[in-house]
């Protein structure tokens, strides 16, 4: 197993493809600021639903130098966890069941990325596929602790992995810990204009739109929105408040966490989300507890 991981090399980072100089609408960057008190983050960011790039709120984590590819396949390689299907590098789309889920072992993925070409997966998985000592890697960040909902997630991916434009019910705290992401966020009061899959479909939260290329013939509406947006660093974590559309593209193998989070609404709206895609056998083994 070792003589193994001594071979892995991390895949060759990717060149931001797609700048936001060259996407063809106007790409306001992202604010950053130090972590602020947590009264002064929900007055700030949280109640008017605001987004910002966070910084300085990994203290009493792992330390940032050994969120690494190589130690996350030694310590946990051998956890079987939650990945979904890619077509040539996207989210794999299934009009029927939506986003499809697989398990893999966390060794085997990693390992893949020595290979040429996109990915076949993307691991996004709940905290509890890992083995307990992973909970000693992490703390849950001041401003969702002790949330009515909070639910995690590890996300591992390629370089290259890309996430069409969906928008989710809680907020989410997107820690970045190896790796950057390009972030694209277009705000909630625009859903017209976003191209909803609609609410009968595999995928009700995701539009339609491929922001990186856009077709103005058949999402007019599209045209002339102003986006945030900017590519975030490791050690830093991006508030994306409920209902704001986002599009990630991983520009370097990443391993990230994000933590979503609400009051008691929240809570009772994502459970109704939950039974819905249950009862519509849509993204049925997105958390396979």
């Amino acid at each position: 197993m070792t003589r193994r991981l001594a071979k892995f090399q991390p895949h060759e980072s990717l060149p931001d493809r797609a700048p936001a100089t060259a996407l063809p609408f106007v790409v306001k960057p992202l604010e950053r600021i130090a972590a602020p008190s947590h009264e002064d983050f929900v007055k700030r960011f949280v109640r008017p639903r605001r987004p910002v790039v966070v910084t300085g709120l990994t203290g009493g984590w792992l330390a940032p130098e050994r969120w690494t590819l190589v130690r996350m396949a030694h310590e946990y390689g051998d956890a079987r966890v939650v990945a979904a299907v890619l077509s040539e590098g996207t989210l794999l789309d299934d009009p029927t069941s939506g986003v499809v889920f697989r398990r893999i072992l966390v060794r085997d993925f990693i390992e893949s990325f020595s290979a040429a070409g996109s990915a076949a997966h993307y691991v996004m998985a709940p905290t509890s596929n890992f083995p307990a000592s992973f909970q000693r890697d992490y703390q849950v960040p001041p401003y969702c602790a002790g949330a009515a909902h909070l639910r995690a997630k590890v996300w591992i991916g390629k370089a290259g992995t890309v996430t069409p434009i969906h928008r989710d019910v809680p907020h989410n705290l997107h820690v970045h810990l190896t790796g950057r992401k390009r972030w694209l966020l277009f705000p909630p009061g625009h859903g017209s204009r976003m191209y909803s899959r609609g609410l009968l479909s595999g995928m009700p939260n995701f539009s339609r739109i491929d922001p990186e290329r856009p077709d103005y013939g058949r999402f007019p509406r599209f045209r002339g929105l102003t986006a945030l947006g900017g590519v975030v660093e490791p050690g830093e974590t991006l508030f994306i408040p409920r209902g704001w559309w986002h599009h990630t593209r991983t520009l370097d193998d990443a391993v990230s966490m994000n933590f979503w989070w609400g009051g008691q609404l929240v809570h009772l709206t994502s459970l109704a989300s939950t039974l819905f895609k249950r009862a519509c056998r849509i993204r049925r083994d997105e958390w396979a507890e």
